[in-house]
């Protein structure tokens, strides 16, 4: 869900130099809805501070979607940083998970190869299929354990626009639209999905995954910025049919939906 967004778009379509970094900063807060786990049928709630923080320079760039540090370029083909993570869940919160250890924080970062079709990194409007592969690890700050890997193809789509009949065409939107098709290894998936037998009962039957094709999403989101405010909204939608895991226990259903909305005040801007 996981920031920013440049009010002046034909700046956006150039390249940036390093004497031209920029970058803004800003506080606001976002409502989102999540479901406790891929699969759960329990989603919570939550009102959190959202920090807005926008960065671009030849070879970063840092916004509402993702970290990107690029290693390498080719012309069209990148190979940058790529991150991700996943929501601390409490079993004792969870209907399908009493008594079973909780899941921590889990934090995901790797390597990732991107082709775009149009646009760049350094632009808001682009189109790329991407591959990633991130190693991930779960931590509650105390400790930390080895939550294996995923990785798969997706693409992602943004177009940046302005219409002249809102605020005479001085505000910019961003819409962006995301696919992935994911696969986990089997230590990432028994992190989520597995039961050991000591924590099996009668409505639990002990579970261990193989590795393979773990679930697709698609996402749509929308930002508006004007001035110094900007305001933020996306949908996601999990799909699991078909993935290796759907005999574990802890499996309720085979979709989910996270949504979130959002705002946010820019203070700094350089």
């Amino acid at each position: 869900m996981p920031y920013a967004v440049n009010a002046n778009e034909s700046s956006k379509q150039k390249a940036v130099t390093k004497s031209q970094a920029k970058l803004e900063l800003g506080v606001g807060a976002f409502a989102t809805q999540l479901p406790q786990y891929l699969g759960s049928d329990q989603s919570d709630s939550y009102l959190v501070p959202l920090p807005y923080i926008y960065y671009l320079d030849d070879n970063i760039k840092i916004d509402r979607n993702q970290f990107n540090g690029k290693l390498f370029q080719n012309k069209q083909l990148y190979l940058d940083l790529s991150a991700s993570g996943g929501i601390k869940v409490n079993s004792e919160d969870n209907n399908a998970r009493t008594d079973m250890p909780d899941l921590d924080w889990v934090f995901e970062l790797g390597p990732s190869v991107k082709y775009y079709f149009s646009g760049s990194p350094q632009q808001n409007s682009f189109f790329y299929a991407e591959f990633f592969t991130r190693k991930a690890t779960a931590t509650d700050f105390h400790s930390i354990t080895n939550a294996g890997w995923r990785y798969g193809p997706s693409s992602t789509y943004q177009k940046a626009f302005s219409l002249a009949d809102i605020d005479q065409g001085k505000g910019q939107f961003e819409f962006t639209t995301r696919i992935n098709i994911n696969f986990s290894d089997d230590r990432y998936l028994n992190y989520y999905y597995g039961v050991p037998n000591q924590h099996s009962q009668l409505n639990r039957t002990a579970y261990n995954s193989n590795g393979g094709y773990a679930g697709s999403d698609i996402s749509f989101g929308l930002t508006y910025r004007v001035d110094s405010w900007w305001f933020a909204s996306f949908a996601r939608y999990y799909n699991l049919s078909g993935a290796v895991f759907n005999e574990s226990p802890l499996i309720k259903q085979n979709s989910n939906w996270s949504i979130g909305i959002g705002a946010s005040w820019i203070f700094y801007a350089k």
